[in-house]
């Protein structure tokens, strides 16, 4: 009897909750304002990524309002010098009638020269992200990258044009290749964190020093050699080297570098595998 009654009183309370829901309007936030039936504002939480956005739902309607943001949704910064941000993972957020309501929004950065927000930065409502860059926004919210790390860099690679090897995660970096008919890139830079001066409000969020950079090396041989790899300037300097004097057989073959690159002048450079000073093949690099 305990567990019938139990199981009467669960099945009351789904359908109560879903009831309510059935009740509820669902709409995309711009079409609620532009009915009438909702005033949204939005500040930034600090900082130009994550959990960056906080948005301030006020109802005017006499229903239940059930209100769409969709990742792709762009707001911008009340301060031209600050950077606009875009939404990427959709929320969906359930406003009483008459009441108000405060909700959280993951986003990234899309004008990484601006000044990063901070805490309070005033925000409006702008239109949805639209061609590449609204197609990195789907991507991103249907894979649930809205935290991956790599994300911001892929979302500059598309509003920005930064450089597709500054992303990092071999899935996103393809996907975002593939999208803007770019090839995908034989190696991957990684960046260090921003100095606390530079993450500070207002400042610039693409800031870049490389600190190293790794990638695969495939190559043939048609016999037997002692092999050396290392990186060189366009000065033809050699800066680093992976290995010396390695002997490799005659065929196919492929390794994993990678090399500190912190210190050295921005520039192009060559991974360079070489037979007793003669290059065997190179990979151009930039950073």
């Amino acid at each position: 009897m305990k567990t019938t009654a139990w199981y009467s009183m669960l099945v009351t309370l789904l359908w109560t909750a879903s009831s309510e829901n059935l009740n509820s309007q669902v709409l995309e936030l711009t079409e609620a304002i532009k009915k009438g039936l909702l005033v949204a504002s939005a500040e930034g939480k600090g900082g130009h990524s994550g959990e960056c956005l906080e948005l301030h739902l006020k109802s005017k309607s006499k229903k239940k309002l059930e209100i769409k943001v969709r990742a792709g949704q762009i707001f911008e910064a009340g301060d031209s010098s600050l950077q606009n941000l875009m939404v990427a993972k959709e929320e969906n957020f359930f406003v009483e009638a008459g009441a108000s309501k405060i909700g959280k929004l993951f986003g990234f950065c899309i004008e990484a020269s601006d000044g990063s927000p901070g805490n309070g930065s005033v925000f409006t409502l702008g239109k949805l992200a639209e061609g590449n860059l609204l197609k990195i926004a789907k991507y991103l919210n249907d894979n649930n990258l809205h935290e991956n790390p790599s994300a911001q860099y892929a979302v500059w690679a598309v509003s920005d044009e930064d450089r597709l090897e500054g992303i990092g995660d071999p899935t996103l970096t393809k996907f975002v290749a593939d999208i803007l008919g770019k090839p995908m890139p034989e190696y991957h830079i990684q960046y260090q964190s921003p100095p606390q001066d530079r993450q500070l409000p207002g400042q610039p969020a693409n800031w870049r020093e490389a600190f190293a950079m790794n990638g695969l090396f495939y190559y043939d041989l048609a016999a037997d050699k002692q092999v050396d790899f290392g990186l060189y300037n366009e000065a033809g300097e050699l800066v680093h080297t992976l290995f010396k004097n390695r002997l490799q057989k005659r065929g196919s073959h492929k390794f994993r570098f990678e090399f500190e690159i912190r210190g050295l002048e921005k520039g192009k450079y060559y991974a360079r595998l070489t037979n007793r000073g003669q290059v065997i093949k190179e990979l151009a690099v930039e950073f």
